[in-house]
């Protein structure tokens, strides 16, 4: 099902308006990460290791801040690493993805775009690493909305049996 939900997201995506823009949040780390500390965003919890163990979440801690930094984004995007960056269990994060890193900061923005990403928990225990809010940020519009407007002015037989289906998907309270 989270398969489809992307492929009618990324779909979308193609035709939202300009004016619908991803929430996003930078972690700063100022040193070393710290041994079982953790970092949380999107609803899942990562936890640095100094001895990287096969659970889901875990972050192998590099010899500096950057490769920290870099593991993370692997574990956030399950880009290659597994079981050597990161935990080899590790699932991938439902909420968000990790889009830029440098050597002091990683920047995540929300998988769906529009006001509602500013929702989503940006929270650390780290001594040296500290979101710039505790929620994402930024994010404006109304992916709903503009999925409503591009619904309702599709030509005549385009998708009309999914129109309400996709709608209810996307925000199953909104007629409430």
């Amino acid at each position: 099902m989270r398969n489809a939900i992307n492929r009618v997201l990324g779909w979308l995506a193609q035709y939202v308006p300009a004016a619908v823009v991803h929430a996003s949040q930078t972690l700063t780390a100022a040193g070393v990460f710290t041994d079982t500390q953790t970092v949380v965003v999107g609803g899942k919890t990562y936890t640095t290791q100094t001895t990287l163990t096969d659970v889901d979440g875990n972050v192998f801690i590099g010899a500096d801040a950057a490769t920290t930094l870099v593991n993370l984004k692997a574990a956030i995007n399950l880009e290659a690493g597994a079981g050597t960056k990161y935990a080899a269990s590790m699932t991938l994060n439902a909420n968000v993805v990790a889009t830029a890193v440098t050597a002091t900061t990683l920047v995540v923005k929300s998988k769906v775009p529009g006001a509602i990403g500013n929702l989503i928990a940006s929270t650390e225990t780290q001594t040296n690493a500290s979101w710039g809010a505790a929620t994402l940020a930024g994010g404006t519009g109304s992916l709903h909305d503009d999925l409503r407007t591009l619904l309702a002015t599709r030509e005549p037989g385009q998708g009309a049996g999914i129109s309400q289906a996709i709608i209810d998907m996307i925000d199953p309270q909104a007629d409430e």
